[in-house]
C-alpha cells in the first residue's frame, strides 16, 4: 500500500514521508477534528508550492470541496481551482455559475419549527415545503451535496434557470444524468426561510423512483441537501415522525464526532476500538459498507444477497455482497447493532475512502440528531 492509498483510508502515521507528506497528513487530521479552515490554509501553501503531482491533485479536490460547501467562489478562483483538471467540469461549471448569483440568506423567525414527516421507499425523510410560494414535497438527504428539483418545478413555481453550457451529475450508482442550474427565490419550511438558493434540476423521472416488486412508484418534488442541511440545528424523529429544526447555536467545547469532505462524516469505532469513518445518510434506508473496513475488522461473515439497491433514477435488485453482522460504537456507551449490511456502489467522499455509510436503519424508533455548527450528531432513543 502507498502513501496515498494509507491516506486514503484514515491511515495518517507518518513513518517514512517526506515534509510535504507530513504537513498534507496534519491538514487530513484537522478536517477530521471539524477545524477545516486550519487545514485550508495548509493545503493551499501545499496546492500552490509543491511539484509532487498526486499530492497537488488531493488538495486541488479537498480545497474544491471545503471552498464549494461553503460557498467561497473568490477562493475557488484566486486559486485557480476554477480551471483545474483535476476536479470535475460539471463541479467547476456549477461554481461558476452559483458564484454570478446573489447570496444565499437563511432566516428564522421561530425558535423551534416542528413538521411533520413521512419517509419515502427508500427512507428519505420527507417534508412539505413552499417553494416560491407552491406547496411541494421535498426529501431532507444528506446523501445529496446540493438541493434538487423537477424540471416540472421550474414552470410550476417560477423559476428561472441560469444560462451557461449543460452538466452531468452522478448518483449513488456511478451513473451520470444532464442537468441544469437555477436559484430558487425563496423555499420557506414553516418558520424558516431561505432566499436565493442555487438548486440542481433533474428531469421528472429521475425524481420518481419505482419498487421493480411492488410496482409502487412515489414521487418527489425536489430534495433539500447538505448546502443547507449543514445551516440548520436538525432533528429526524423516525420514531414520532417528526422533523424538527432550529437555528443552529454555537457551543464551547463541544466533543465532535462529525465533518465534512464532500460527504458528511462520521467518527465511530469499531468492537476492537479501531477507528471507523462512516459517512451520513438520511436518503438512504440502509446501512452500506465499503471495501477498507474489511482490513480494519477481523472475522465478519460475508454472503451475496439479492438486494434491492440504487439511487434516483437506478433503482433495482443487484446481487451484492452484505455483511451479517457488525457492531459500531457511536461512543464509549452507545454501540450499533447491525444485520445483512450491504456493500456500497460507489465511492461517495472526497479524497477518503470510507468504512460504510450509516443509513436510517440505526435509527428505527428514535432520532438523528444533525448540529453541524457544532460538528456532533447523536442518535437517540426516545
Amino acid at each position: 500500500m502507498n502513501v496515498v492509498d494509507k491516506m486514503e483510508k484514515f491511515d495518517f502515521a507518518t513513518l517514512d514521508m517526506n515534509d510535504e507528506q507530513q504537513n498534507f497528513v496534519s491538514a487530513l487530521k484537522l478536517i477530521t477534528e471539524g477545524k477545516e479552515c486550519l487545514a485550508a490554509e495548509i493545503l493551499k501553501d501545499l496546492y500552490c508550492d509543491s511539484h509532487d503531482l498526486s499530492l497537488r491533485s488531493g488538495c486541488a479536490k479537498i480545497l474544491f470541496e471545503l471552498f464549494f460547501t461553503k460557498s467561497e467562489w473568490k477562493q475557488l478562483e484566486l486559486l485557480g481551482l476554477l480551471d483545474d483538471q483535476n476536479i470535475d467540469q460539471s463541479n467547476r461549471l456549477i461554481a461558476r455559475a452559483c458564484s454570478k448569483s446573489e447570496q444565499t440568506l437563511f432566516s428564522f423567525l421561530n425558535d423551534e419549527i416542528c413538521i411533520p414527516m413521512t419517509l419515502s421507499i427508500t427512507g428519505s425523510p420527507t417534508i412539505e415545503v413552499m417553494i416560491n410560494g407552491s406547496k411541494k414535497s421535498f426529501w431532507l438527504d444528506t446523501g445529496a451535496g446540493m438541493t434538487v428539483i423537477s424540471n416540472a418545478l421550474v414552470s410550476d413555481c417560477n423559476i428561472n434557470i441560469a444560462k451557461g453550457e449543460e452538466f452531468e451529475v452522478g448518483n449513488s450508482t456511478n451513473q451520470n444524468f444532464s442537468a441544469d442550474l437555477a436559484i430558487i427565490d425563496s423555499i420557506v419550511i414553516q418558520g424558516l426561510t431561505i432566499l436565493n438558493q442555487p438548486t440542481l434540476v433533474l428531469a421528472n423521472d429521475l425524481l420518481m423512483i419505482q419498487n421493480p416488486k411492488t410496482e409502487e412508484v412515489m414521487k418527489v418534488d425536489g430534495i433539500i441537501g447538505w448546502d443547507i442541511i449543514q445551516h440548520i440545528f436538525l432533528e429526524i424523529d423516525y420514531g414520532r415522525k417528526q422533523v424538527i429544526i432550529q437555528k443552529p447555536q454555537q457551543k464551547n467545547e463541544v466533543e465532535n464526532n462529525l465533518f465534512f469532505c464532500g460527504y458528511p462524516i462520521l467518527k465511530v469505532k469499531g468492537q476492537n476500538q479501531v477507528p471507523l469513518y462512516f459517512g451520513l445518510d438520511t436518503g438512504a434506508n440502509k446501512t452500506h459498507f465499503g471495501q477498507p473496513l474489511l482490513s480494519k475488522i477481523d472475522d465478519l461473515k460475508i454472503v451475496k444477497r439479492m438486494i434491492l439497491s440504487g439511487g434516483f433514477g437506478d433503482v433495482k435488485e443487484r446481487e451484492l455482497d452484505s455483511i451479517e453482522s457488525l457492531i459500531v460504537f457511536l461512543n464509549e456507551n452507545q454501540s450499533i447493532s447491525l444485520h445483512n449490511v450491504r456493500e456500497m456502489l460507489t465511492d461517495l467522499a472526497t479524497f477518503f475512502k470510507l468504512d460504510g455509510v450509516f443509513g436510517s436503519d440505526i435509527a428505527k424508533n428514535g432520532r438523528f440528531v444533525i448540529d453541524y455548527t457544532n460538528r456532533k450528531f447523536e442518535l437517540v432513543f426516545n
